[in-house]
C-alpha cells in the first residue's frame, strides 16, 4: 500500500496470448464448432450473447466440457512467459485481479513451470464476508500465492477453470454476477460512509472494493464492451466519495488500430490511458515495455 491505497494489478489474456493462447473469439468458435453451429462468424453481437448462440443456451454445459483445457493444469508453461509474470509478482501489489480462468499467476508465484489441482486447493482462502470459499461468483474468495516471502492475493473475478460452476462467460452469467456485485456495493455503503468519516481506508472484502478503493494498472484486458462488470466498477469508482485511486490502462495494439468510443469512455471514468503499439508482432518485448514503466509508476508513488 501506497499513500494509503492498495496497489492493484488488473491482468487479462494479453500475456498469454502472446505465448498462443487462446483468444475470446477462438474460445467461442471452439465452442461453436462443438455444438456444430456453422455460421458463428456471421453473428455480429457482443461475446456474452455470441455465446448463448453457439452453445444453443448451454454456456454452463459447455465451460464444464471445456474447463481441463481452459485450466491448462499440469501443462508446462514457457520461461519467458513465467519471467514476465514473475516481474509482475515482485512488484508487490496488494492484490491481482486477473480475467482468465487458468493459473499462470499461481503457477510462476509457485517458481514452477506447472500447477496441480492440489496446490490449487491449498492456496484457497476468503474473506470474512462469507463462511467458506464460494463455488461461484467469487466475490470474496481468492487463492493465496506467496511469492518472495509476501502473500498474494489472486482474484479470479470472472471464475477459475477448475471450478466450472464459477465461471462467467455467457450473458445470463454477467447479470447474475453485477447482480451480486450491486447487492454488495449497497450493503458496504453505510461503512463507506464511515471510513470517510474516520479518514481511515475502507477494509477490503471483495474484489470489487481492492478495484474502487485502489491504484489499479490495467495490463493485457481491453476493456470490451461486453465486460458490463467492469464498466460498472470503472463509473462506480468514479462516483465514490471517497478518496479512490487512479486507473491507469495499458492500451497495447497493432498500428492502426484503437477504438476512439471506448478510448473517450474511458477518459470520462478518469481512466488515464497510456497507449502503446506493438512493432514487427514483437507483442513480448511490448510487454517487457509495458511492465518497466508500471514499475517506474510504482516506484515513484
Amino acid at each position: 500500500m501506497k499513500n494509503g491505497k492498495p496497489q492493484i494489478l488488473l491482468l487479462g489474456n494479453g500475456i498469454n496470448r502472446a505465448f498462443n493462447s487462446d483468444s475470446w473469439d477462438q474460445l467461442l468458435n471452439s465452442m461453436a464448432e462443438e455444438y456444430g453451429v456453422k455460421n458463428a462468424d456471421e453473428y455480429i453481437c457482443p461475446e456474452t450473447l455470441k455465446a448463448i448462440l453457439v452453445t444453443g443456451d448451454r454456456v454452463d454445459e459447455a465451460l464444464g466440457r471445456k474447463k481441463d483445457s481452459l485450466g491448462n493444469l499440469g501443462t508446462e508453461k514457457p520461461p519467458k512467459q513465467m519471467e514476465l509474470l514473475r516481474r509482475l509478482l515482485a512488484m508487490n501489489f496488494d492484490h491481482i485481479l486477473t480475467t482468465n480462468y487458468s493459473y499462470e499467476l499461481e503457477t510462476a508465484a509457485l517458481g514452477e513451470d506447472k500447477i496441480c489441482e492440489s496446490a490449487l486447493k491449498k492456496m484457497q482462502r476468503h474473506t470474512d464476508e462469507v463462511s467458506r470459499c464460494e463455488a461461484s461468483l467469487m466475490l470474496h474468495t481468492y487463492n493465496s500465492a506467496e511469492y518472495h516471502g509476501k502473500e498474494h492475493k489472486i482474484w479470479h473475478v470472472h471464475g477459475e477453470a477448475r471450478k466450472a460452476d464459477s465461471m462467467v462467460l455467457g450473458h445470463y452469467y454477467y447479470g447474475l454476477l453485477l447482480g451480486k456485485m450491486l447487492t454488495f456495493n449497497k450493503k458496504r455503503g453505510v461503512y463507506y460512509s464511515i471510513a470517510r468519516g474516520s479518514g481511515e481506508p475502507p477494509e477490503i472484502k471483495s474484489w470489487t472494493e481492492a478495484f474502487i478503493f485502489g491504484d489499479v494498472y490495467v495490463l493485457g484486458y481491453g476493456f470490451g464492451f461486453a465486460e458490463s462488470d467492469m464498466w460498472w466498477l470503472l463509473n462506480r469508482k468514479k462516483r465514490e466519495l471517497s478518496d479512490v485511486g487512479k486507473t491507469v490502462f495499458f492500451e497495447l495494439n497493432p498500428p492502426n488500430h484503437h477504438n476512439p468510443a471506448k478510448l473517450d469512455l474511458l477518459r470520462l471514468m478518469n481512466v488515464e490511458i497510456v497507449q502503446k503499439t506493438v512493432e514487427n508482432n514483437n507483442w513480448t518485448g511490448l510487454y517487457e515495455q509495458a511492465i518497466a514503466e508500471i514499475e517506474t509508476r510504482i516506484n515513484n508513488t
